[in-house]
């Protein structure tokens, strides 16, 4: 039986006698009732468990009334796309760069407004999807590309954020602040620095390590793994490392990387590469201060019934950047963009010895950054392991990291 809600609205009178269809438009999921969801074209929805969405249009739906809630893609809750009819058209991919964020489009494709899902991403969607030159995704926004049919990826998609040669966080990069909660690193006035510590994701950022000598700055300690995908989302940033008081010499922090979310109905084929890695942190510029640890890396999500993977997948996380020396700048930590785990920046050796950074994690837990000998600055910590999620067929040759999980 169909559910629908209390209040009535009689549309379409004219001349007193002539009435329209009972409908109702919603203003919000308080105004459905119990259950009740405000789809996007203003009419409720209700849970029902014979539609592929699991919602369906209540008896006052207008022209909606008693139909599921669109052409749906996705087997996970979080990754459900509803659409009011099934993506169509041939989506053949050679831009080189897309921006998530604004007026930006992919092909002469805007990002989609689906009815259901794909709330603060930019979705493109059509029929087939071929990635067919080097595509390189950037903007505030996680990018998810929606096939009803297939999806190829023949070249790469970068979604990886990046120091060099030109920083460039990738598409949506870094985690809500929020959810990267640590306790950063120290300087003092007359003393050393700390090494920023590495952002975490599904493995924990590495801890930044000491400024050398008396008094010493401490390293910063990372935010707890997540050790959940109930959401697409980046990896969180590295922190800065800090500085000498009353300089500004520390090292930035790495971007987290971005994260990518690819959903097609009948299959997926990876034969290039799909990276979405996190930025090296920056070393120490003057001396006494720490290197800034290693974005985590972010997320690749494929969600298909069958997905067939030939190339390779990176999210592994920064490295972290070298403290300085008294005198001499510390290195910054490499990016993610292998999957052997990235290497984290050599310190400043002028007048002592900074702290090195640590390499960025290919699976689990960054590395922590060494510290500084005698006044010198600590190393930053490397970026923890970020997601590969699909049930993915891995064809020899083919090369994952981290580890995919189901």
């Amino acid at each position: 039986m169909r559910t629908s809600v209390a209040a009535i609205v009689v549309v379409g009178m004219v001349g007193g006698c002539q009435y329209g269809p009972y409908q109702f438009t919603c203003t919000g999921d308080a105004s459905c009732g119990p259950g009740g969801t405000c789809e996007v074209n203003g009419f409720c929805s209700f849970p029902d468990g014979m539609c592929p969405s699991g919602r369906r249009f209540g008896d006052l739906g207008g022209p909606s009334a008693g139909q599921c809630v669109g052409s749906c893609y996705g087997s996970d809750l979080h990754t459900t796309i509803c659409f009011t009819a099934a993506p169509t058209g041939m989506l053949n991919v050679s831009q080189p760069t897309f921006n998530t964020t604004g007026t930006d489009t992919l092909e002469g494709t805007p990002c989609a407004m689906p009815i259901r899902g794909g709330a603060g991403d930019c979705v493109i969607a059509a029929g087939i999807i071929t990635i067919s030159a080097p595509l390189r995704a950037i903007g505030a926004r996680p990018l998810v590309l929606v096939a009803a049919d297939s999806i190829s990826v023949p070249m790469s998609i970068d979604v990886g954020s990046h120091r060099q040669p030109t920083e460039s966080p990738g598409a949506g990069a870094d985690a809500d602040p929020n959810s990267c909660a640590g306790t950063p690193p120290t300087g003092s006035s007359g003393g050393t620095s700390g090494g920023g510590a590495g952002g975490s994701f599904m493995g924990a950022g590495g801890s930044g390590g000491s400024g050398g000598g008396s008094p010493n700055g401490t390293g910063g300690t990372p935010g707890a793994p997540s050790g959940t995908d109930t959401s697409l989302r980046g990896g969180c940033p590295g922190q800065d490392g800090a500085s000498k008081i009353g300089t500004n010499s520390g090292g930035a922090g790495g971007h987290g990387g971005g994260a990518v979310l690819l959903i097609a109905g009948n299959t997926i084929t990876v034969d290039g590469t799909i990276k979405a890695g996190g930025e090296g942190g920056a070393g120490a510029t003057g001396g006494f201060s720490g290197g800034g640890g290693g974005g985590a890396g972010g997320m690749i999500d494929l969600d298909a019934p069958l997905i067939t993977v030939t190339g390779t997948l990176i999210a592994n996380g920064g490295g972290g950047g070298g403290g300085a020396g008294n005198g001499s700048a510390g290195a910054p930590g490499n990016d993610a963009v292998s999957t052997t785990a990235a290497s984290g920046g050599s310190a400043g050796t002028a007048v002592g010895h900074g702290g090195n950074g640590s390499a960025g994690a290919a699976s689990g837990s960054g590395g922590s950054g060494m510290s500084g000998s005698g006044a010198d600055g600590g190393g930053g910590g490397g970026g923890g392991a970020g997601l590969i999620k699909g049930r993915i067929t891995a064809s020899p040759g083919s090369s994952v990291s981290p580890a995919a999980t189901p």
